[in-house]
């Protein structure tokens, strides 16, 4: 599996008790399961070996990803408001608020 979807379904302590096995012995459990970890504990040695590769965000910066996280919400929101789907005639306008 290449979505990694069947770890959404497993029940965390499942989840633990294969990730022991795995400790122990990754031969011992599914392929995919190991690779699953294998990313697992990559990312983990990646965040623990360079605390300083993490930079705090100004405040400036920050509103700017707030805005245009907010900028892309407003579309999935209300973005059908403004689709021109009909080619007979134009949409009502109702005032989505996009600008």
């Amino acid at each position: 599996m290449k979505d990694f979807s069947y770890v959404l379904g497993a029940h965390p302590a499942y989840i633990e008790s294969l990730y022991n096995d795995y400790a122990k012995d990754p031969t011992t459990i599914d392929p995919e399961w190991k690779k699953f970890f294998e990313g697992f504990d990559f990312a983990v040695s990646i965040g623990s070996t360079s605390p300083s590769a993490q930079t705090s965000i100004g405040n400036e910066q920050l509103i700017k990803e707030l805005s245009v996280y907010s900028l892309i919400h407003a579309y999935r929101e209300r973005g059908h408001l403004l689709a021109h789907t009909n080619p007979i005639r134009p949409r009502k306008d109702r005032n989505a608020q996009l600008d």
